[in-house]
């Protein structure tokens, strides 16, 4: 992709440099003003601004693709800045790519979200980065088809650290920081109302997180933090693929991973209908 074309992408989509008064043309220069001249001379370049939102921060897990990507994408096209959680940095830094400047609207950080250290690193490392929290969408997770039966105790541990211990946690953490309110979203997951067969232990730990968001709504005060679930349903990602096929569970009845992200991403900035304490479900096709 050429400077152009890169740099005109996300400056259509941000708008604004955060807290610099600052405008990108489409040609990705510098001008002040809404209506500055385009540095570049170019007549034909378009300033957008993207919703104010006073550079809130956003941090999203499992941003490396599907779901976590989608979300991210939505976010800075809504003027957030947000920091990039999963295991791989490669991936990461492909869905910053999509996004803009590292640094000005992105932030990547490898962690595991089951690991004590990465999740402390991940606050450590958000602050440092934009000096706030003002969201966190826990969308990390890990499914695998094995019945109940089946599970020993290691599987079991290895489950729910990914899936509930972890976000739970990270969510707590993060909470401690929105000292002006927040907002907690989980994606959790339709399998916490009827677990297929063989993802029942997958149910079983997304549930937790169903309440956990139902915790946080009554315990709030007047803490200004809201917190939403929402429980999708198949969505077509890598992870559903790894699981079944096209002949077994055709596209045409799974959900579309930016479909999921609009709930989410609409619980992040309040125009969800949903209530603080609500678990969305969002059943597959």
């Amino acid at each position: 992709m050429t400077r152009s074309s890169a740099s005109g992408e996300w400056a259509r989509v941000i708008g604004r440099v955060w807290g610099m008064g600052e405008r990108l043309c489409a040609e990705g220069c510098i001008g002040r003003g809404r209506r500055a001249k385009c540095v570049c001379d170019n007549d034909a370049s378009e300033y957008r601004e993207a919703a104010m939102t006073d550079g809130k921060v956003a941090i999203v897990t499992g941003a490396g693709s599907g779901v976590g990507r989608c979300v991210a994408k939505q976010l800075v096209a809504k003027g957030y800045r947000v920091v990039l959680v999963g295991r791989t940095e490669s991936t990461l830094r492909e869905t910053g790519d999509l996004l803009g400047p590292e640094g000005m609207c992105w932030k990547a950080v490898a962690a595991d979200i089951s690991v004590d250290a990465d999740r402390a690193r991940i606050i450590e490392e958000t602050k440092a980065a934009f000096g706030r929290i003002d969201a966190v969408v826990n969308n990390a997770g890990k499914a695998g088809l094995k019945k109940l039966r089946d599970f020993t105790i290691d599987d079991l541990r290895e489950q729910f650290e990914v899936n509930a211990l972890g976000p739970i946690d990270l969510t707590a953490r993060c909470m401690r920081e929105m000292d002006e309110g927040g907002v907690i979203v989980f994606t959790s997951s339709m399998s916490t109302k009827d677990p297929f067969p063989g993802l029942g232990v997958y149910g079983c730990a997304k549930a937790a997180l169903n309440a956990a968001c139902r915790a946080i709504k009554n315990e709030a005060g007047k803490s200004n933090i809201r917190a939403y679930a929402v429980a999708p349903g198949a969505i077509e990602t890598g992870m559903l693929r790894s699981m079944w096929n096209e002949k077994v569970l055709p596209r045409d009845k799974t959900l579309d991973p930016d479909t999921v992200a609009e709930q989410i991403v609409a619980c992040v900035t309040g125009e969800t209908d949903a209530q603080s304490g609500e678990t969305i479900f969002l059943p597959s096709h």
